[in-house]
């Protein structure tokens, strides 16, 4: 079991990544993305999925992160305060996702 950690703070540095093989460029547009890294706190996290929820730099959120491998925070449950909306890490979406991309 990887060790976890939970952390809740404001949004900043958002941003959406679409990788396509090995490539990997920014995105405007959250529906084409399936990385997404910012920080809360001043620790930077990362997810990778597909259908993220809707969040802007400033939302105040509490993420639930495994600690990857690397040393990084890699989300697997996000609560957005402001929004009030729960997203929860997917294998089967993941994997759907990298399929068709």
């Amino acid at each position: 079991m990887p060790d976890q950690k939970t952390l809740r703070g404001a949004v900043s540095n958002l941003k959406y990544i679409v990788q396509t093989g090995r490539q990997l460029s920014y995105t405007e547009n959250p529906e084409k993305a399936n990385i997404i890294v910012f920080d809360v706190g001043g620790t930077n996290v990362s997810a990778m999925n597909t259908d993220f929820p809707p969040m802007k730099d400033g939302d105040d959120v509490e993420v639930e992160c495994a600690v990857a491998r690397s040393g990084g925070l890699e989300v697997g449950k996000l609560h957005n305060h402001t929004t009030g909306v729960d997203w929860q890490f997917s294998v089967k979406r993941a994997t759907w996702g990298s399929l068709f991309k």
